[in-house]
């Protein structure tokens, strides 16, 4: 059963989609907009699964990120969230667990929230790009995602959530990478890679290699050219 937010820890979040671009936002952008009436409802939530490694599980306690997804969220939206959410899970084997029915009245946690009509805000320094998501940490109450569901419903939310859980689990921008790429395109964020289960690890000072990862092959396969399956194959 899923809780409400309670309106106290909600109001300090509010504000921020009035910001724009103020807020120094970590935001997913897509360089093209997509047409929204053709979309995800095609898109199945078993589709193209993605091939993880599976190390054995850390035994102790596992550190809780907390995380609140709004219940205007439709069941579909929901449905992809936490798809993404789980492979983080799985990806994090058991030393961090994103826990998606937090107590209320518990800090910090971060909350997921949808903004729907309108444009998103501009994207600083972008001469062209619309922003999908952006995430901001707010000190000390957690944070804030801030989906942009006109403009996801042309591509797979899954896909953003799991960039977008990247920077929940304080990871940033790479240029050089596939999931915290700050491009979205269809093979980048497909799964969990493992430069982001890495990066996380090195945030951490978890053992890389007992985190979870998207399978080479996998990554391989859905690489954008052969530089980039290159650099990947050498970042192993």
């Amino acid at each position: 059963m899923r809780r409400k937010i309670m309106i106290p820890l909600v109001m300090p979040f509010l504000v921020l989609p009035l910001l724009g671009g103020c807020v120094s936002s970590d935001h997913l952008v897509a360089s093209k907009p997509v047409d929204p009436s053709t979309i995800e409802e095609i898109t199945s939530l078993r589709e193209n699964a993605p091939d993880y490694t599976t190390h054995r599980a850390a035994t102790a306690k596992p550190e809780i990120v907390r995380i609140a997804i709004d219940d205007q969220f439709t069941l579909y939206e929901r449905a992809k969230i936490l798809r993404a959410v789980n492979e983080w899970n799985h990806v994090l084997n058991g030393f961090v667990r994103l826990d998606t029915d937090p107590a209320a009245d518990k800090e910090p946690v971060w909350i997921i929230v949808p903004v729907r009509g309108g444009r998103p805000p501009p994207v600083s320094g972008m001469i062209v790009g619309h922003a999908l998501a952006a995430a901001q940490a707010v000190e000390p109450l957690g944070g804030v995602v801030i989906v942009y569901v006109d403009r996801v419903r042309g591509y797979d939310l899954a896909s953003v959530m799991r960039h977008e859980l990247g920077h929940v689990l304080g990871l940033g921008h790479d240029p050089n990478g596939r999931l915290m790429s700050s491009h979205y395109t269809t093979s980048r964020q497909q799964c969990v890679d493992r430069a982001a289960a890495e990066a996380v690890a090195a945030r951490r000072t978890l053992p890389p290699a007992a985190l979870n990862w998207c399978e080479e092959a996998h990554v391989a396969s859905a690489s954008d050219d052969p530089v980039t399956q290159a650099a990947t194959r050498a970042a192993r």
